[in-house]
């Protein structure tokens, strides 16, 4: 009677360990629901990456926000980097339609510098704390990840992995002259 206890519990064990990967691996990662939805965004303080001078999220209050967490050793980041920029200078530059803003995250000041000057990022960048810490208040799982950040401050749209022009278009519409 042990023996057939045993087995029939090791059995469930493997079964459920079967079932939580089954279960993970059918999991689309990208689809994780953030929790921030719908809250202010948490505010930040940061070197601007090429400029040194300090700006904060809540500087922008009023202005809607593209914050996009990017690095240079992202492939994805390379192909979005283009991407981002036309939207800049569409919406950003003369229109000041918006505010567009990017945090590299576990990258040196160096290669971020060149990363950015090499894919023409003309807009706000900054470089995140040794620790990690705006990424944490993010819950960046990793890079790309870009944050749409109302009028008001609060969050309204989280994407993980490579932006489309298509998505900000449609999600900014309500904003955009």
């Amino acid at each position: 009677m042990l023996n057939s206890f045993k087995f029939w519990a090791v059995w469930t064990v493997v079964l459920g360990i079967i079932a939580l990967l089954a279960f993970g691996f059918t999991t689309d990662p990208k689809k994780v629901p953030s929790p921030l939805i719908g809250r202010p965004a948490p505010n930040f303080k940061v070197d601007e990456l090429n400029g040194g001078k300090q700006f904060s999220l809540n500087e922008f209050k009023g202005i809607p926000i593209v914050l996009n967490f990017w690095a240079s050793w992202c492939a994805e980041c390379q192909t979005e980097a283009f991407i981002l920029e036309d939207f800049y200078q569409k919406y950003g530059v003369d229109n000041k339609q918006l505010v567009m803003i990017g945090i590299a995250i576990q990258d040196s000041p160096k290669k971020a510098r060149a990363f950015a000057r090499h894919f023409g990022k003309s807009y706000l960048l900054g470089l995140d704390d040794e620790a990690g810490n705006i990424a944490l208040d993010y819950g960046i799982y990793g890079v790309p990840e870009t944050f749409f950040i109302n009028p008001e401050g609060n969050i309204f749209h989280k994407t993980i992995g490579l932006i489309t022009t298509e998505l900000m278009e449609e999600k900014f519409k309500p904003f955009l002259l």
